[in-house]
């Protein structure tokens, strides 16, 4: 039986776009019940998630967003070793454990998933671009989850011949709602009966952009923009909300109420405005639901490609409000072309995003490293 160790950032229940692309390719490869599998991350949590093994490295400090874990150099060399892993997949950007994995001189096959690239650090980048591309010269593969951000990407160009596509993907049954969630849903609706329904979901940092849909609302009385967040608490965020009266704050959501608010929701607003949004999951989601959605221009992402312009909702120019405010009225005065856009949405997502395209793609690609 072949060894698969995965080297992630954190991992389930940790949120997070590069959590659940980790967690989807354990569960993938879990099904071919042909690899033995073990987890490596930050964080705490369960020591096994899906009957898999997880180590877990916990940590009191972060440095420019970097966990710091003075242990992790030992127990990964030790796991490399008695694990004795097939395959390593390393998810990045993660500099010190590729600096710590690097220095452990693992001989076997290495699959790297660049999940993006470090740039807002503007001094800490220079230090991390030899560590990255030494992972990445190491590297038997790069996966990138599409095709602009390998165009776009300063760490990629110089290993194009490595790079392949397999974009993220969403599963039905994650999005399917239970009877209990259904009354909700409705409730949600009838509480907000006379009004748009605008709702966001995701980390509460500057890159997403948040400020941008609170000016672009402000001026709407028959809007209501239903703000829910994963990860800690954002003090200043919340207290900005609390200054647009027609803005709430839904506080922590778990997936049930995640679930429930986006059912709900006529439109679902992704504001990102950098590349550091390399994809977007709730995006994603969003248009499998069929719901319209309006994004910013991010050159070099792959928001537009999960979403793309007046197909399956509006992109509006990075940073307009604007555009934000005339898309969301547009949107919100043609609920045919709100139910063209999610019509388009649906259809994109199943032909580009479903898990089995996602499974297939990464059950070749394991075959292929496992071949050569």
């Amino acid at each position: 039986m072949k060894k698969i160790l995965h080297i992630s950032n954190y991992y389930h229940p940790h949120v997070g776009g590069i959590e659940t692309a980790a967690q989807n390719i354990v569960n993938t490869l879990k099904l071919a019940n042909n690899y033995e599998q073990k987890v490596i991350c930050f964080g705490d949590g369960p020591n096994i998630v899906d009957d898999i093994p997880v180590i877990r490295l916990p940590y009191r400090i972060k440095i420019a967003s970097q966990a710091i874990s003075f242990k992790y150099r030992s127990v990964l060399k030790k796991t490399l070793k008695e694990f004795n892993p097939d395959i390593v997949i390393i998810h990045t950007p993660n500099p010190l454990v590729e600096h710590y994995f690097n220095s452990c001189h693992y001989t076997g096959k290495i699959i790297v998933y660049h999940h993006l690239d470090i740039y807002r650090q503007k001094i800490l980048k220079y230090f991390v671009r030899p560590i990255t591309h030494n992972t990445n010269t190491r590297a038997d593969v790069i996966i990138s989850s599409s095709e602009k951000y390998i165009d776009s990407s300063n760490e990629l160009k110089r290993h194009k011949e490595k790079c392949r596509v397999i974009p993220l993907c969403y599963k039905e049954e994650d999005l399917a709602l239970t009877e209990d969630e259904e009354i909700e849903v409705n409730r949600i609706k009838e509480k907000y009966k006379g009004k748009t329904i605008l709702f966001y979901s995701g980390r509460h940092a500057r890159f997403k952009g948040i400020r941008y849909a609170l000016w672009a609302t402000r001026q709407f009385d028959d809007v209501v923009f239903l703000i829910g967040r994963v990860g800690p608490r954002h003090r200043m965020m919340e207290r900005q909300i609390s200054y647009f009266k027609n803005a709430e704050s839904l506080g922590l959501l778990d997936r049930s109420q995640y679930r429930i608010y986006l059912h709900a929701a006529d439109i679902f607003i992704f504001p990102s405005v950098t590349k550091n949004e390399s994809f977007g999951v709730t995006l994603l989601e969003a248009i499998a639901l069929g719901k319209p959605c309006i994004t910013f221009n991010i050159p070099g992402s792959g928001v537009s490609y999960v979403s793309p312009n007046n197909i399956t909702g509006i992109e509006c120019d990075n940073r307009s409000v604007i555009e934000l405010r005339k898309a969301i009225e547009k949107l919100k005065n043609d609920p045919e072309l709100r139910k063209t856009y999610g019509e388009n949405g649906k259809a994109r997502a199943k032909e580009l995003f479903s898990y089995k395209q996602f499974a297939d793609s990464f059950y070749s690609l394991i075959n292929e490293i496992l071949n050569k």
